[in-house]
């Protein structure tokens, strides 16, 4: 049984547009299509044109990662959203400010997943999450690594990432908006590593995860599956409480109160 609050994103090329109905096939929730990264500046006024061709052939409903709001690609991905009608949200990479959230969702319409990539938007995640428009907030580890000069794969990456976590957590929940979502994890070779990352941040409260590669899906997946120990725990809990109607008693020695009433509930998917 796999966490169903969780949703698990697979980034696609642009320039691989052939790629999105395998990525939906792999499980994940939502397909990105990526304009920004994956794309070299040569390609990509000629990807946008196959992009709108795609999607009025396509069936697929997908997100779309534009370019950066400071890039001068920005205006022409947006001209190009006005042309696509299969589009549920947008990503927005190396957020700044509310501001570039807000203008995006004006110019769109639609949801805005705003990536905390630099030193000044981390500073801003307080300002970023009250934006209009904004659905959830992630982080980019490389850009973050590389531009607070902090070494891949170290204890101080791993503080520097908590810390952004802790702020990306806050702040979200204080304006009601989706949990945060983690950002990709960049070893799709490392199976323990991405189960490690996984059960880390669906520790930490976060709504969901980036994957670069297909194959990551599954691993995700098996990650967030609820152990029979978690289920059985869950199921007590759920029996007690519509037995008594308690919503404060004991459990194999355990205290329960309400939150953990509302958690055995999300596991079994009881309304």
């Amino acid at each position: 049984m796999t966490n169903s609050t969780k949703t698990l994103y697979l980034f696609v090329p642009a320039t691989r547009l052939d790629r999105v109905a395998k990525a939906a096939a792999t499980g994940a929730n939502v397909v990105i299509i990526d304009l920004e990264d994956t794309v070299t500046d040569a390609q990509k006024t000629d990807v946008r044109a196959d992009l709108i061709v795609f999607d009025q052939s396509s069936e697929h409903r997908y997100w779309l990662r534009v370019n950066a709001s400071y890039s001068p690609d920005h205006a022409y991905d947006l001209d190009c959203v006005t042309n696509l009608n299969h589009v549920d949200g947008i990503i927005l990479p190396k957020c700044q400010n509310a501001e570039q959230v807000e203008h995006l969702y004006q110019a769109c319409n639609l949801p805005v997943i705003a990536v905390i990539e630099n030193p000044v938007g981390v500073a801003n995640i307080a300002k970023i999450a009250a934006a209009k428009g904004l659905y959830a907030m992630s982080f980019g580890c490389l850009d973050l690594l590389h531009s607070h000069g902090v070494r891949m794969g170290s204890k101080a990456a791993g503080v520097l990432f908590d810390k952004i976590r802790t702020d990306l957590l806050i702040h979200s929940l204080a304006n009601s908006v989706h949990p945060p979502i983690e950002t990709v994890f960049v070893d799709f070779n490392d199976e323990q590593g991405l189960m490690a990352c996984v059960r880390h941040w669906a520790d930490f409260g976060f709504g969901g995860q980036m994957a670069i590669h297909p194959k990551q899906i599954a691993i995700m997946q098996k990650a967030l599956s609820i152990s029979e120990d978690e289920l059985n725990f869950a199921n007590k809990i759920l029996a007690e409480y519509q037995r008594t109607g308690d919503t404060v008693f004991a459990i194999d020695g355990k205290m329960v109160d309400l939150p953990l009433i509302l958690w055995a509930k999300d596991v079994l998917g009881d309304a």
